[in-house]
């Protein structure tokens, strides 16, 4: 039974290491295609419910745009790397009202923490992959 526990660990722990991308979607290369046609944008929108609401994503785009329209919190946990290439960039858009949050949680977000919202009640967050986390580039909070 360890032994099988021991392989099980050993296969999952090599299909993690080799899940991220150290190279970007375009190449990099002499006469490889590095003009955007390669690069692909994605949209989706999140409606936070009453409650601690939360959301695995799987960011499979150049650009990954999330709309959350928040009602008290929502909080992104550990995102799905295995589709993310070096250089990916996400895009948080959050509005609500004054005093709501978007959080984070588990290891690949590298961010300054909680955004919450003030009386205008919108906040950009942007996330740039660099090949093992989600590093946060630029936040607006109003």
């Amino acid at each position: 039974m360890k032994k099988v526990i021991l392989f099980l660990s050993f296969i999952i722990a090599i299909t993690f290491a080799n899940a991220q991308s150290t190279s970007p979607r375009f190449g990099t290369a002499k006469n490889q295609d590095n003009t955007g046609r390669a690069l692909t944008y994605g949209l989706k929108a999140f409606t936070d419910a009453t409650g601690a609401d939360s959301i695995i994503v799987t960011p499979a785009f150049f650009q990954s745009i999330y709309n959350v329209t928040l009602i008290d919190s929502f909080t992104f946990k550990t995102p799905v790397t295995s589709v993310s290439y070096y250089g990916d960039n996400i895009k948080i858009i959050a509005t609500g009202a004054s005093g709501t949050k978007v959080k984070f949680s588990g290891t690949p977000w590298i961010t300054t923490g909680t955004a919450t919202l003030s009386s205008k009640g919108r906040a950009v967050i942007d996330l740039v992959f660099d090949g093992t986390y989600w590093v946060e580039s630029n936040r607006t909070v109003q």
